[in-house]
């Protein structure tokens, strides 16, 4: 008897634990799909939110290929964008997002989805389209020689003020000090020109 009640009770625990299982599993898999049925229909709307704002559509799910290489070797992955679209002659990739954190720029995976399509894939411009908000966000990366270009500029600028300051001022004091900031601004231009080379 004590056998039985053993056995029944392996057995009913055994039977919970696999309807949990099951329950967990059927529970992920139906949000999944709805996520997915959500963000098709969101995509759906995009096409006529884009529409609307006076853009054609060239194509949907876009496919290109990134080529890299990894330890010298070619790798490629497929990218797909959510719309091509032109507008007065220029063309525009459009990356289609919704739910609570994807539709922000900030989202780390967001940005780096875009920031591959802007490097791999010829275009005028990148959209982010936030449909929970119907709202579109031209994203621009700044390239990396624009910003050694502005330091630069800054630097520029740091030595003309210095310089003029030193031209204008007649107390021998401040010119000396002006001029020794004038030679640590240009020490470190020459250790930057000679880092970057």
């Amino acid at each position: 008897m004590l056998e039985r009640i053993i056995a029944s009770v392996v057995i009913f625990i055994l039977l919970v634990i696999v309807v949990r299982y099951w329950y967990l599993d059927f529970s992920k898999r139906r949000k999944q799909r709805k996520r997915f049925e959500r963000g098709a229909q969101k995509e759906e709307e995009a096409r006529n939110f884009l529409m609307k704002k006076g853009y054609k559509i060239i194509d949907e799910q876009f496919e290109a290929i990134h080529r890299f290489k990894v330890d010298g070797e070619f790798e490629e992955v497929k990218l797909i964008v959510d719309y091509v679209v032109s507008k007065a002659g220029k063309t525009y990739l459009v990356e289609v997002k919704s739910g609570k954190s994807a539709i922000y720029i900030k989202n780390k995976n967001t940005r780096r989805q875009i920031l591959e399509y802007d490097y791999a894939i010829e275009n005028d411009g990148i959209f982010l389209l936030d449909m929970e908000n119907e709202e579109m966000h031209l994203i621009e990366f700044v390239p990396k020689e624009n910003r050694s270009n502005s330091r630069n500029a800054i630097g520029v600028v740091i030595i003309i003020l210095l310089s003029s300051v030193g031209i204008l001022v007649t107390d021998w004091y401040v010119k000396s000090v002006v001029l020794l900031l004038l030679f640590i601004v240009l020490a470190y231009k020459l250790y930057q020109y000679q880092n970057n080379k």
